[in-house]
C-alpha cells in the first residue's frame, strides 16, 4: 500500500510539472522548459543538422511515419502553415525514421502525393532523436525555442489551419532578455575601443526557408 501511494504521488508530481497549459488539439506548454538532446538529423540535401544549433525563434518538429494515417491527414494543412510560420521566424521540420525510405527522392514523391510538395523533411537515423525524446507514437510534435529548449508538445493529430493554435504557438516566442552580467557601457568622455573587423565564424544553423530546398 505504501508503494502504491508513493507511485501515485510521483505521477501527480510529473503531471503538475510537465505542462502548465493544455491548448487546442492537445498543445501542452511546459512550465519548466528542458534542454533538447544533442542529436543530429539528416536534411533532404544530406547535411546533418544538430537540433540544439537551430536558431529560429521557434522550431516545430513533427514526427511522423508513412504508415501513420493521422500523420498523412496533417500534410495539406502543414503545407499551408509552413510559409506562414516562416514569416514569423518559426521553422517547420518533418522528421521520419530514415529506415522507411530507400532514398530522398522516394520521400519527396510520397510527400507530394499527400499534399506537401515543398515541406522540408529530415531523416532520424536509428530513431536517435525520437528515442531520446521518448516518443512512442506518431504524429507527435515538439516545439523548441531559440535557446534549444523544449517548450511545448502536441500529442496526436493537430489542426494546423487553426488560428487559435497559431496564436498559442506565437505566444511561446519570448523576447530577448538583457544580460544582467554584461559590463556597463564606457563613460561618454572615454573613447570606445573599435570593434574587431575579423568576421565571426558561423556557429549556428537555421532551419531552411521555403525556397532553400
Amino acid at each position: 500500500m505504501v508503494r502504491f501511494y508513493r507511485l501515485l504521488l510521483c505521477l501527480l508530481f510529473v503531471s503538475f510539472n510537465a505542462a502548465a497549459y493544455s491548448g487546442p488539439k492537445g498543445l501542452y506548454t511546459l512550465e519548466y522548459p528542458v534542454n533538447m538532446p544533442d542529436v543530429s538529423v539528416i536534411s533532404e540535401n544530406g547535411m546533418p543538422i544538430r537540433i540544439p544549433s537551430l536558431r529560429n525563434d521557434l522550431t516545430i518538429m513533427i514526427f511522423w511515419s508513412q504508415s501513420c494515417f493521422p500523420c498523412l491527414r496533417e500534410m495539406k494543412s502543414l503545407e499551408k502553415f509552413y510559409p506562414k510560420a516562416a514569416k514569423d521566424n518559426i521553422g517547420v521540420m518533418l522528421i521520419s525514421p530514415a529506415s522507411e525510405w530507400k532514398d530522398n527522392a522516394e520521400e519527396r514523391k510520397f510527400l507530394a502525393k499527400y499534399g506537401a510538395p515543398t515541406l522540408p523533411f529530415y531523416n532520424d537515423e536509428n530513431n536517435r532523436l525520437s528515442l531520446s525524446l521518448g516518443i512512442g507514437s506518431t504524429p507527435y510534435t515538439v516545439i523548441m525555442n531559440r535557446s534549444g529548449k523544449k517548450v511545448a508538445t502536441i500529442q496526436g493529430e493537430a489542426d494546423w489551419n487553426s488560428e487559435k493554435l497559431y496564436k498559442m504557438i506565437k505566444k511561446l516566442i519570448k523576447p530577448a532578455q538583457a544580460n544582467p552580467t554584461a559590463p556597463a557601457p564606457l563613460p561618454a568622455a572615454l573613447p570606445a575601443v573599435p570593434a574587431s573587423t575579423t568576421p565571426a565564424s558561423a556557429t549556428h544553423q537555421a532551419a531552411p526557408k521555403p525556397h532553400d530546398i
